[in-house]
């Protein structure tokens, strides 16, 4: 099993870091939730971008547990 990250996985963290920005920018800006305030906006992109770096982490984990057997 592969261990390592592919040039994929980084390029779609890469590629998630910028339609995190857009979609808290959309959601909060655009479309007034959660106040429409740029903390709100802050907060919810870092949330997202937060939330892939958990998965990614996850991956990374499951792919070493798959490897160990």
């Amino acid at each position: 099993m592969i261990l390592y990250f592919t040039l994929i996985d980084y390029s779609a963290f890469a590629l998630w870091i910028l339609i995190s920005f857009f979609l808290s920018y959309l959601l909060v800006k655009k479309f007034g939730f959660f106040g429409g305030k740029r903390s709100i906006q802050k907060a919810l992109t870092i949330g997202l971008i937060s939330g892939h770096l958990v998965y990614l982490l996850w991956k990374k984990l499951w792919l070493f547990i798959i490897s160990i057997f």
